[in-house]
């Protein structure tokens, strides 16, 4: 593949697993969570992507909408484009957490387009169900073919449900396409069985062009 990265941080460590995605593990998911969380939402929340805003100002939000913050706790997997890192490298973001500015710096040597997928390691593997989910994502965003495939299997059936769930969780409408397809690769509680059983021929299809395309990715 060309490169064969490999660089440990206090907290984490960085893998490129496909010519244009880097998988970065953490020890723990409140490492992984409180480094990941203003580049994640930005990216793609509903209420702040594409907004400057302050870790203060998300978690009063948080706790606001869910009763307590317990984001470090809720996410446990987490995936963005590169171009995310953009406004954090500019400083409109500034000032910066410790953990967002060691993110910077694990790529700091990277000026083109890549895909960044941040799990835990726990020091025993990593979770496969969460690491599938959010690789699935990162074929769907660099690998034309696959997100082809994927959009055509989509079609064939009518997902509204699932979208409307998912932006009622919090997701911005134009990732909706994206994250209905990787909530029905894995058994995520987010979707009900009930929803989940009308859709389990879309599923195995779906499994299918994902084992396919994931071959090209090694973790080991």
């Amino acid at each position: 593949m060309g490169e064969n990265t490999n660089r440990s941080y206090m907290r984490a460590k960085r893998r490129r697993i496909h010519e244009s995605i880097y998988l970065v593990e953490f020890r723990t998911q409140y490492q992984l969570a409180a480094t990941f969380l203003r580049f994640q939402e930005y990216y793609e929340s509903k209420r702040f992507h594409g907004r400057v805003f302050s870790l203060e100002e998300y978690m009063d939000w948080y706790a606001k909408q869910y009763g307590n913050f317990t984001y470090y706790e809720d996410w446990s997997g987490f995936n963005i484009p590169s171009a995310v890192l953009k406004p954090f490298r500019e400083g409109q973001f500034d000032p910066l957490l410790r953990k967002e500015r060691e993110l910077l710096d694990l790529f700091a040597d990277r000026t083109d387009d890549f895909y960044i997928v941040g799990v835990t390691g726990n020091g025993g593997g990593i979770d496969p169900d969460t690491t599938k989910h959010e690789l699935a994502h990162a074929l769907f965003n660099t690998h034309d073919v696959y997100r082809t495939a994927v959009r055509r299997k989509l079609r064939e059936y009518d997902t509204s449900k699932i979208k409307r769930l998912l932006e009622d969780h919090g997701y911005w409408k134009h990732v909706l396409e994206d994250e209905v397809h990787a909530y029905l690769l894995t058994n995520d509680s987010t979707i009900p069985a009930a929803m989940r059983k009308t859709f389990r021929p879309l599923s195995r299809e779906l499994r299918r062009l994902y084992r396919r395309h994931a071959s090209e990715i090694t973790i080991q």
